[in-house]
């Protein structure tokens, strides 16, 4: 069947602008950092993280397509009036207030437009009959293929997708997306993830090899890119795969790359952590949650004895806690978050447990009638940051109060994530200098590199924290300076900007300035190519 016959596709991400003044939950946001880093001002790195589900489905797929990220409600419209076949609008359940008058604005401007609706948001249900022509669970390639009558089992093509950040209103570098699969087999109770794809691992790259071609072809696209995020939910769970890729890495001619990855202990106990430092795996999200959870991905080795190895190997490590879990008084979170604090994390998240819809935990508090139905009907509250079901132990507000306080706390005793990391690339310098691998120490030199530059702001970052965090900072500028060499004539140079820089970056925040979502139109096969 043909597939184009002048027919066009527009998919869109959710309209800007965001925050709690515009009805959106605390947890609800454009960037990945906030739900990170939110309580470290300043000192978050910042970046406007695109929806790629919508780029990733229109470069899979015949019709011409164009794509709009974090558009304003009137750019939105006006795209509507150049006239569109189909409208597909991803959402999750945080920002159904969004959708709602999308879809309105698009019945009214374009009435003969088919509605599109897909994300996360879709395990609403019944809720979103009303706004929908068709709805797009599950994987979004094969959908719309199947939809528009195209090939389903057509190759998958991986898009060029990459991200540019900054810190302290200063570009920090562009990071390249790989998009290795989707789905995961764990299947925590609480994982909208898992349970939207019915505890299945969909293969984009199905072997070491295919993962190292997109990292080639992306640097190919843009010289020198050399950081990489790995999307994938357990990227080293395929032992198999995993090892392929450590192979076609040891064969290839790359030079030393950065890797962000999520991962679970599990996984990572089956890799030595010089293993993964040959890949060039350096950050790694991996989830801590609740000491008495029970996840089956929390098997394998000690917490303490993984985050130490891999510290020592210079990669960072991003810890996801979870509070809420009905075991949990108090003092039993309080006592975990000590543990955490013990491990000292590079980044941490602290989420309270949310029984999102289509999970096994929304069905058992559903029958056990535990859904406030005051909170919870709320949809702007299901966004990590609200308690929306009776707990045993907690009411909601203390809940809340008790996840603002470890967030905060978390950066008062450990100090600015950024200088954590610079803090484990030291470790790793120090550690693997004299490796026996080549491809290890050539990392520890990229480590070298990239710490360095961190001492052109440290000098003016301690201003802005405590006593004991300047303190350290004061420590590490001195130690970076004997271990990678004293600034340059340039970089001093640099450095003399700094003060200047946190200064305006601060301003900034304090006036709401530059706080929202870049927009981006994109367009596919325009010309019918």
């Amino acid at each position: 069947m043909g597939t184009r016959n002048g027919r066009k596709l527009l998919l869109t991400s959710v309209c800007k602008p965001f925050g709690p003044e515009y009805g959106d939950g605390f947890g609800v946001s454009y960037e990945g950092s906030h739900q990170i880093l939110w309580a470290q001002g300043l000192f978050r790195p910042r970046a406007t993280t695109t929806q790629w589900g919508i780029d990733f489905i229109a470069e899979n797929l015949e019709i011409p397509a164009t794509t709009l990220h974090y558009p304003t409600m009137a750019q939105f419209k006006k795209e509507l009036r150049r006239g569109y076949d189909y409208l597909g609008i991803a959402f999750v359940s945080p920002t159904l207030h969004k959708m709602i008058p999308m879809v309105e604005a698009a019945r009214g401007i374009a009435p003969s437009t088919k509605i599109i609706l897909g994300g996360y948001g879709t395990s609403l249900g019944e809720q979103i009959t009303p706004y929908a022509d068709y709805v797009c669970r599950g994987e979004g390639v094969k959908f719309m293929r199947g939809l528009l009558g195209e090939d389903v089992d057509a190759p998958i093509v991986q898009p060029a997708i990459t991200q540019k950040s900054r810190l302290f209103s200063m570009p920090l570098g562009r990071v390249g997306y790989v998009f290795a699969g989707l789905g995961c087999p764990n299947g925590c109770d609480f994982c909208a993830t898992s349970h939207y794809f019915k505890r299945e691992h969909i293969k984009f790259l199905p072997d070491g090899p295919s993962i190292l071609d997109a990292i080639e072809k992306l640097r190919a696209l843009y010289p020198g890119l050399d950081d990489f995020w790995i999307n994938d939910e357990d990227f080293l769970l395929n032992e198999a795969r995993g090892r392929g890729f450590l192979e076609a890495v040891r064969k290839s001619g790359l030079p030393p790359i950065s890797i962000s990855i999520f991962s679970s202990v599990k996984a990572l106990s089956r890799f030595k952590a010089s293993e993964l430092v040959e890949m060039g795996v350096d950050w790694i999200w991996v989830g801590f949650e609740g000491r008495r959870a029970g996840y089956a991905k929390m098997e394998g080795r000690p917490y303490g004895e993984l985050f130490e190895d891999l510290r020592n190997h210079g990669i960072n490590v991003m810890t996801s806690m979870i509070i809420g879990f009905d075991y949990q008084t108090p003092e039993i979170i309080r006592a975990e978050f000590e543990e955490l604090m013990g491990l000292r994390p590079t980044m941490c998240q602290f989420l309270i447990y949310g029984p999102a819809h289509g999970t096994p935990a929304y069905e058992r508090m559903n029958s056990e009638g535990r859904l406030m139905a005051d909170l919870y009907s709320d949809n702007t509250k299901h966004d990590g940051f609200s308690l929306g079901f009776l707990h045993p132990h907690i009411g909601p507000e203390e809940m809340s109060s008790i996840q603002r306080t470890l967030y905060k706390e978390e950066f008062e005793r450990l100090g600015p994530s950024v200088f954590r990391a610079v803090d484990d690339w030291l470790t790793g310098i120090v550690n693997l200098r004299n490796h026996p691998v080549e491809r290890v120490r050539a990392k520890a030199e990229r480590y070298a590199e990239d710490a360095h530059r961190a001492m052109m702001v440290i000098p003016a970052s301690m201003k802005y924290l405590n006593p004991e965090s300047a303190a350290r900072l004061e420590k590490l500028n001195a130690r970076l300076a004997e271990h990678t060499g004293p600034l340059t004539a340039k970089e001093r140079l640099w450095s003399m900007a700094a003060p200047a820089m946190l200064w305006y970056t601060s301003w900034k925040m304090a006036h709401g300035i530059g706080q929202q979502p870049e927009f981006t139109r994109k367009t596919f096969r325009a010309n019918g190519d």
